[in-house]
């Protein structure tokens, strides 16, 4: 009885780690901007990715507050993780309420 427990044990621990995904090795960290905030994708503590600026929208703007910021830096990470370029479109930033300004044409 002890042994078919030992081998029933140890078939569980290799399906549960087998079947386990593998750790997200990517990491966010909000930067400070003059006026607003960024981000960094780290990877193994080297920076992946530096966006200091709202991305997708034209010129240099910021984003007003972090949380903003964190929203699209773990929207980017989930894209990275479905292994998709991990492009953020006008859509996408409206869809997660991203405070922007339009620049008008001049």
């Amino acid at each position: 009885m002890t042994r078919p427990f030992w081998n029933l044990l140890l078939v569980l621990g290799l399906v549960l780690i087998s079947c386990q995904k593998k750790r997200n090795e990517l990491d966010i960290k909000i930067t400070n901007q003059k006026t607003g905030y960024g981000y960094q994708i780290i990877k193994n503590k080297k920076t992946l990715i530096s966006q200091p600026y709202i991305p997708a929208i034209p010129g240099e703007q910021v984003f007003k507050d972090s949380l903003q910021a964190r929203r699209t830096a773990d929207l980017v990470i989930k894209k990275i993780g479905k292994s998709s370029f991990p492009r953020i479109s006008v859509d996408e930033l409206d869809s997660m309420k991203i405070e922007y300004e339009i620049q008008k044409l001049q």
